[in-house]
C-alpha cells in the first residue's frame, strides 16, 4: 500500500500564530463576536496550522502581517512536511542569495518552498517582503491573491473575462486584484464584510485566516509520496514508481505536471530511472491529479573506473561498451538515455567520447546514470598529495574541481622524481607538490618537489602506531607532524637512534619535508640512551637543598629515594612544558626526574612534574 503524507503538523513559526501554547482544543476567547470563526479556529488548530497564547487566548482580532500569511499558506502547502524537509532544503540553498535581502527569519523555509514550487516569483518578493512590508498587516485584497495562488488556480482566474463582482466598493479593489478576489469570492474561501461591501484595504486579522486556510483545505489538499522512479512512459504520460515498502505503481500524469530535477525545471523525459523523487498529488474539485516531480540526482549504487571502447543506440536503447583497465575483461552495460556525462570536466554527449578513454562510471542496478570521462594520455599539473597509499594510490587537492579529491592508481612502473631525484614510491609525502602524467587514468609518472623547513622546540608528545606522530611546543604552539617509517633519528650527536630514546621534555629540531618528519634531533635532550630515570610521588622538597624526596612503589614494596639537583637542572611543568622551578614543586605532585646514578646518588639533569589535583 502507498504510503502518501497529509499536511497535518506545523512546527513553530512566529509566536503567536504558530508556537504552540499550552491550552485546550477550544480557545477562552473565540465565542461573542468572534463566534463566527470558532469551527474554523478549532479545525486548524487540530491540524497544527494555528496555535494560541500561552494564557489559553486566541486574540482573534489581532492582525496577520504579510509574512505571517505567507508562512502559513506555506504550510498549507507542505513546506512543513517531514517528505518535503530536503526540497525545503534545496529552495533554500537555490534562493538564498536573493532572500538575504529581506531577512525572512522564521518563514524563509517556507517562502523559499512557494518559489521553487513556481507558486509566487521573485518579482512578488519585493511586491510583499520590501523595507517594512513583511511586518505590515496583510490586505484582505492580498489574501485573496495569495489564496488563490495556493489553490494552483492563478491561471485560471487570469482567463476570466467576465468579472461580476457583487460588492458595492469594487472600484477601490486594484485592478491587478481582480480576477484574484473574484475567484476567491467564487470558490467560496474569502466573502464580504456583511455590509454589502469587500474592504479591500482592511487587514486580515486571526479570526479571518483561520477561515481563509480552512476553507482552502476544504477545496484543494495536497499530499505527498517518497518513491523511487523505476520507469518513465511519455508516451502514455505514466511514471513508475517503487514506494517505500518496494512495491511498483504506476502513476499518470498531465500536461500541467510540473517536473523539477535538483531544484531545477525541467521535464519528464530528462528524469534518471533510478532517482529519488517526491510526489506531490493536488485533490481538487473530487479528482486527484499529480501536481509536481520533484527528483533528485540520483546517487549511484557502485562507482568503477574502465576505459571506454564504444557505444550503440538500438531505438533509444543505448548500450556501453568497456575494458577493465587491469583485468583487460570486456563488459557491455545500458547506459540512462539521461546519464550525465562529462569530458575533462565539460558536459558532452557520448559521441565525444573516443576509444581509449578513461571514464568512471556510476551504477545503479548495472545502469549507467553517469559517466565522467578522461582522455586517454592526460596531464594534472600544481596538485599536492594529500594522502598516499604505498599499495598503489594517490589522492589529490586541486584548485580545479575536477580534480580535487580525486584518487589515482599508481601503475607499478611509474617514474619517481622529487626533487630533481629519481626516488621510490615512499619518499613522497602528504603536502608535496606534484605534476601527474596519466594513461588510461593511471599514474605514469610523477614529479614531486617540497619545501623543508626546521622546528625548534621541546617534545611534547609522541605516538607509535601505523601512523607515528610527534607533537612539538614552539613559541608557545603545538604542531604535530606524521612521521614516515625511514626517519632519521639522531641523538646525543648519534645517528639511527630510535623515537623512543629521546625523553618526554627534550630539546629536540625537527627536519619537516612538506607535511613529514624527515629528520628529529636531539638537541638538548633531559635524558640520554644511557641515563636513568625515577618516577614517584613527592613527599618533601627542599629548594634550598636543591632535593626532592619521592616515594616510589613497585611490586608492592615501597622506596625513598633522593633526587639531587644542580644549578643547570631544567624544570618543567605538564602538561605545558613551561620552565618552572624547584620552588613550586608540592608534596604529592608526581614527579619524572631524568639523570645519571654517582656513587649511589641520583643527579638530577631535568625534572617534569605534575601538579596534584588539590
Amino acid at each position: 500500500m502507498k504510503k502518501i503524507f497529509s499536511i497535518l503538523l506545523a512546527s513553530a513559526v512566529s509566536a503567536s500564530l504558530l508556537t504552540p501554547a499550552y491550552a485546550k482544543d477550544t480557545f477562552s476567547d473565540v465565542n461573542g463576536n468572534y463566534a463566527w470563526a470558532y469551527e474554523y479556529v478549532e479545525d486548524m488548530a487540530a491540524r497544527g496550522l494555528i496555535s494560541g497564547y500561552d494564557d489559553g487566548t486566541y486574540r482573534p482580532g489581532n492582525n496577520v502581517s504579510r509574512l505571517e500569511a505567507f508562512a502559513l499558506f506555506g504550510r498549507l502547502l507542505g513546506s512543513n512536511s517531514d517528505v518535503n524537509k530536503d526540497i525545503v532544503e534545496l529552495a533554500k540553498t537555490k534562493y538564498a542569495d536573493i532572500l538575504e535581502d529581506y531577512d525572512l527569519s522564521f518563514a524563509e523555509g517556507e517562502i523559499a518552498f512557494m518559489l521553487l514550487k513556481g507558486v509566487i516569483t521573485e518579482e512578488d518578493l519585493d511586491t510583499y517582503f520590501g523595507g517594512t512590508k513583511k511586518n505590515s498587516g496583510m490586505p484582505r485584497y492580498e489574501a485573496a491573491i495569495l489564496i488563490t495562488k495556493a489553490m494552483a488556480a492563478e491561471e485560471k482566474a487570469n482567463q476570466e473575462v467576465l468579472l461580476e463582482l457583487d460588492y458595492t466598493d469594487v472600484a477601490d479593489i486594484p485592478n491587478e486584484a481582480k480576477p484574484y478576489v473574484y475567484y476567491a469570492s467564487k470558490a467560496g474561501i474569502i466573502s464580504g464584510m456583511g455590509n454589502g461591501t469587500f474592504s479591500p484595504n482592511t487587514i486580515v486579522n486571526r479570526g479571518q485566516v483561520a477561515v481563509m486556510l480552512s476553507r482552502t483545505l476544504s477545496e484543494v489538499n495536497y499530499s505527498f509520496e517518497d518513491a523511487k522512479i523505476i520507469g518513465i512512459d511519455t508516451d502514455n504520460k505514466n511514471i513508475e514508481i517503487e514506494d517505500y515498502e518496494g512495491e511498483s505503481h504506476v502513476i499518470g500524469y498531465n500536461d500541467n505536471t510540473v517536473f523539477n530535477i535538483s531544484g531545477e525545471a525541467s521535464k519528464a523525459s530528462k528524469v534518471i530511472l533510478g532517482s529519488r523523487a517526491v510526489l506531490t498529488y493536488l485533490e481538487k474539485d473530487g479528482k486527484v491529479s499529480l501536481a509536481f516531480v520533484d527528483a533528485f540526482e540520483p546517487v549511484a549504487d557502485e562507482t568503477i573506473k574502465v576505459i571506454f571502447n564504444s557505444y550503440s543506440n538500438s531505438q533509444g536503447n543505448m548500450r556501453v561498451a568497456t575494458t577493465n583497465p587491469v583485468t583487460l575483461k570486456q563488459k557491455t552495460y545500458a547506459c540512462s538515455p539521461n546519464a550525465t556525462i562529462t569530458l575533462d570536466g565539460m558536459p558532452v554527449g557520448l559521441n565525444k567520447l573516443s576509444d581509449g578513454d578513461y571514464i568512471t562510471i556510476g551504477l545503479i542496478s548495472d545502469t549507467i546514470v553517469s559517466i565522467n570521462g578522461m582522455q586517454m594520455n592526460e596531464d594534472i599539473t600544481n596538485a599536492t598529495i594529500l594522502e598516499l597509499d604505498l599499495f598503489g594510490t594517490m589522492t589529490i587537492g586541486h584548485k580545479n574541481d575536477t580534480y580535487n579529491g580525486m584518487t589515482l592508481p599508481i601503475s607499478n612502473e611509474a617514474k619517481i622524481y622529487k626533487n630533481g631525484d629519481m626516488v621510490e614510491i615512499g619518499r613522497l609525502y602528504p603536502g608535496d607538490s606534484v605534476n601527474l602524467e596519466l594513461e588510461y587514468g593511471i599514474i605514469t609518472k610523477i614529479t614531486a618537489s617540497s619545501v623543508s623547513t626546521t622546528i625548534k622546540g621541546a617534545l611534547k608528545s609522541y605516538t607509535i602506531s601505523a601512523t607515528p606522530s610527534v607533537t612539538v611546543r614552539s613559541n608557545g604552539n603545538d604542531y604535530t607532524y606524521d612521521i614516515p617509517a625511514d626517519v632519521l633519528v639522531v641523538v646525543n650527536g648519534e645517528k639511527g637512534g630510535k623515537l623512543t630514546d629521546i625523553e618526554i621534555g627534550a630539546n629536540v629540531k625537527l627536519t619537516v619535508e612538506s607535511d613529514m618528519v624527515t629528520r628529529l634531533e636531539a638537541i638538548d635532550s633531559i635524558g640520554t640512551t644511557a641515563s636513568s630515570s625515577v618516577k614517584g610521588i613527592v613527599t618533601a622538597v627542599n629548594p634550598a637543598a636543591k632535593v626532592i624526596i619521592v616515594k616510589q612503589e613497585e611490586g608492592g614494596t615501597e622506596s625513598t629515594t633522593y633526587i639531587n639537583c644542580t644549578d643547570s637542572t631544567r624544570v618543567l611543568v605538564l602538561p605545558s612544558l613551561s620552565e618552572s622551578s624547584l620552588k613550586y614543586i608540592k608534596e604529592n605532585d608526581v614527579v619524572e626526574a631524568y639523570g645519571t646514578y654517582s656513587n649511589g646518588i641520583f643527579v638530577c639533569t631535568g625534572v617534569t612534574y605534575s601538579p596534584s589535583i588539590k
